[in-house]
């Protein structure tokens, strides 16, 4: 018989509250205060609210998979050191025509999603490619959805530019540890510590960080990347958090110390087709679109409808524009 995760019942019981996601999400924009375009924003702020009830403070792990190269996306760019060797041919045509005819899976973080990811900014440096791994909209593809007021006023924005300020500040040789930084200084402090301080606040608990001592942060940069990212078995095997892995060996048994990453992510791809789908159709019809006179209706509808159709897998733009209508409108930002 199959046991129920307590996690995820939990999680459920908490989002019964709001009468269900569709509820909920419209709620967000108020707790984040910003168009700040994380998912797992959900199940934080239902975390925070279930510890609520039995505490006033918790501590949290933040800071650990940034200073000890905890991020699947570390071992994807050393995958992408090998495929820069393979020839032109099958780099930038062969292979990337095979990954674009893979069947559109709306599993969190499946095969196809992680495949497409790989192979896009392969042209590019490892800052700036982890940077569009990680994010919604490629810089052409902001170009072709903002409308050309919008876009001539933008013009002289930059959106590499903290990616390049932060690698210049950055003292790392190697191209894994400039990463890693990059996720300290950007993803760390503007994301997830952004959004532990909102989802905890919103309920009156404090979430305090263990793992950003600053005699802890100064140590764990000094390490060697072997003993973050540690490589054995002839280069067939990588560790993540490698030596913290190590020091917990006595303490924790095998299968926490070996099972895989799993994050905090939330079935975005498969709520947009059912409880989501009548938010997004209201948040983006045509009316409100060319109203606001932000986005070009086109690109917002062909987006939707290769998503609804299944023809690709467009989470991560939706939600990011999902949020940013809400917050827009729920703080009456005129547009």
């Amino acid at each position: 018989m199959k046991v129920a995760n307590p996690a995820s019942v939990t999680a459920r019981r908490c989002l019964t509250s709001y009468g269900g996601v569709s509820d909920l999400v419209p709620n967000l924009a108020a707790v984040l205060d910003e168009p700040m375009a994380d998912s797992s924003i959900i199940p934080t702020y239902l975390l925070a609210q279930f510890t609520r009830r039995h505490v006033t403070v918790a501590l949290g792990g933040d800071g650990g998979d940034e200073l000890l190269a905890g991020y699947p996306t570390l071992f994807a760019h050393k995958m992408a050191g090998q495929y820069d060797r393979l020839p032109g041919v099958l780099r930038n045509r062969v292979i990337p025509g095979i990954v674009n005819r893979l069947p559109v899976s709306t599993n969190n973080i499946s095969l196809d999603f992680k495949a497409k990811r790989f192979v896009s900014g392969m042209d590019l440096s490892a800052e700036e490619r982890h940077h569009l791994w990680l994010g919604s909209f490629a810089p052409q593809e902001i170009s072709t959805l903002l409308t050309p007021s919008v876009t001539a006023e933008a013009e002289h924005v930059d959106v590499w530019e903290p990616v390049g300020r932060h690698t210049a500040a950055s003292d790392a040789r190697n191209a894994l540890n400039r990463i890693l930084y990059l996720d300290m200084k950007l993803y760390l402090e503007n994301d997830i510590l952004t959004k532990v301080d909102r989802a905890s606040m919103a309920h009156s608990l404090e979430a305090r960080v263990p793992l950003l001592n600053r005699v802890f942060i100064d140590c764990a940069r000094r390490l060697p990347l072997d003993l973050k990212l540690h490589t054995a078995s002839m280069g067939l095997s990588t560790t993540s958090k490698y030596l913290f892995k190590q020091a917990m060996t006595p303490f924790l048994p095998a299968e926490i110390l070996g099972r895989k990453k799993k994050g905090f992510n939330m079935p975005v791809a498969k709520w947009f087709k059912g409880e989501l789908r009548g938010l997004l159709l209201d948040t983006f019809s045509e009316r409100r679109v060319r109203e606001a006179g932000l986005f070009e209706y086109g690109e917002i509808h062909r987006l939707l409808d290769d998503h609804f159709s299944g023809r690709r897998d467009n989470r991560k733009p939706l939600w990011t524009l999902l949020i940013f209508e809400l917050w827009r409108e729920r703080w009456g930002v005129a547009a």
